[in-house]
């Protein structure tokens, strides 16, 4: 599914009115209210499903949305775990400074000497920021991706210049 994006997954019912705790992988859960039409992603991404998203709200660090004709508690059980996405095209304009997550994988990391280091092969986010996951000549290392370290993207040429710290910077490196 390419040419769509994931803005949160369904972890769980709330409440007894049909709404759904949601692991936000968007900005805000403001962003939601900006969303209408929906489709919902099976784990496995063999089903698909439209939805209508009648209101969202922050709460304890996820969203509680509420979807259209899904009223209950067991209306969202078969769906716990499934992404919330849009079509690309539909996604917000990104400032100068921001990318999409999914566009850094298949990056090369390049030093600022020039030497390949590794390719984006994931990324992660987590409380302490966000992780590449990177496929290195010795194996897979993760590099945060701070302005620090990561001090040019360049999505269009399929690169990031990165400036490692201490103990990544002495890998073994890839000569061009």
């Amino acid at each position: 599914m390419a040419d769509r994006i994931a803005v949160g997954v369904i972890r769980k019912a709330h409440g007894v009115r049909g709404e759904a705790s949601v692991e936000l992988w968007t900005d805000s859960a403001d962003r939601l209210l900006e969303l209408s039409e929906v489709e919902l992603i099976s784990p496995d991404e063999k089903e698909t499903r439209l939805a209508t998203i009648e209101s969202a709200r922050a709460h304890l660090g996820r969203a509680l949305v509420k979807f259209s004709g899904l009223d209950s508690p067991e209306a969202l059980r078969d769906l716990q775990n499934w992404t919330i996405e849009i079509p690309e095209a539909h996604a917000r304009a990104l400032d100068a400074d921001e990318y999409f997550l999914h566009d850094l994988i298949g990056l090369t990391l390049v030093d600022s000497g020039g030497r390949v280091r590794g390719v984006v092969k994931d990324t992660e986010e987590g409380g302490g920021g966000i992780l590449l996951t990177v496929q290195g000549p010795r194996g897979g290392l993760e590099v945060p991706f701070a302005g620090g370290i990561c001090t040019e993207i360049d999505v269009e040429g399929k690169r990031i210049v990165v400036d490692l710290p201490k103990g990544l910077d002495d890998l073994d490196h890839v000569e061009d």
